[in-house]
């Protein structure tokens, strides 16, 4: 769902509303307090194009007769007074982004997959204690830094430590914000798309930690890090995409990452952390240059 037109006349907003409702374009239409505005939100990824063209053929000739043709959506009862009409159109045109809202606080199947895969390793290598599975999914179980098991064929390594996780915390921690910002992405761009960026996340984050500090880690979290630089980056730079993360919670997110690099010795994967950050923060603010290029 994405944010394609912003109107100063609620008047006016209806109007191309209206339309793009007989065009078969799911929308809705919300009033910004602060800004004394109202949005429309589009809520089929592939029929953004379509919409955006066609805001911006209203903008030229908001009078045209295809759109001042479409007449008003209004509830039938005869037996409502204003005062409801008003408070029933305004629910039908809220309603869509808050059951979209509503929606996006359930994962996606591929958010869902690594939870559950995250899980299994975890209960399986006793919590992070079997150190015979433990070695099965290290970037590589020598210290002499090359990667000989990845070059030997074992291909699988460089992503499988992000499934590693040794404490209650550090699992708790790491599903939380795959659910809460991978769903978000995976509700927005598709399983197809996170998978990618999982892949590509975890890659980087893994080869960077294991340069800069070996080859004993595991986690998630180089990849919550790409999550949270791409959402944090959307929101700054497209917060038309819909992806949201408050700003406490990124103000925390930083400090933490900032402090696990202060402390010395904190047993943090720190390089993770770097790497998925960088990686995440760019590809967000790519694609939001992007997007707002076009």
């Amino acid at each position: 769902m994405r944010s394609i037109a912003t109107f100063r006349e609620e008047k006016t907003a209806l109007r191309f509303w209206n339309f793009l409702q007989a065009e078969d374009i799911e929308s809705s239409l919300e009033e910004d307090d602060s800004n004394h505005e109202w949005l429309i939100w589009v809520l089929d990824e592939e029929k953004i194009p379509q919409a955006i063209k066609s805001y911006e053929e209203f903008k030229v000739a908001p009078d045209d007769l295809k759109f001042n043709s479409i007449q008003k959506i209004e509830p039938k009862s005869k037996d409502i007074n204003k005062a409801n009409v008003n408070q029933i159109s305004r629910f039908r045109n809220y309603n869509l982004r808050e059951n979209w809202k509503k929606k996006e606080r359930m994962p996606g199947l591929f958010s869902l997959s690594l939870i559950i895969t995250s899980v299994a390793v975890f209960l399986l290598s006793g919590m992070g204690k079997n150190i015979e599975i433990v070695n099965k999914f290290l970037i590589s179980e020598k210290l002499n830094g090359s990667l000989s098991e990845i070059l030997n064929g074992e291909v699988w390594r460089i992503i499988t430590p992000i499934f590693l996780h040794f404490s209650l915390w550090h699992i708790l921690f790491n599903m939380f914000w795959v659910h809460d910002l991978g769903g978000q992405i995976e509700k927005r761009k598709g399983s197809g798309f996170l998978l990618l960026f999982v892949l590509v996340t975890s890659i980087i984050s893994n080869l960077t930690q294991f340069k800069f500090g070996g080859p004993g880690f595991g986690g998630m979290s180089g990849v919550v890090y790409g999550l949270f630089g791409y959402v944090w980056i959307k929101c700054k730079f497209d917060p038309g995409d819909g992806l949201f993360i408050h700003q406490t919670t990124a103000v925390i997110m930083l400090g933490w990452f900032f402090l696990c690099f202060a402390i010395k010795d904190f047993g943090i994967a720190n390089w993770a952390h770097a790497g998925g950050l960088v990686t995440g923060s760019a590809w967000g603010y790519i694609s939001a240059v992007r997007w707002n290029r076009n």
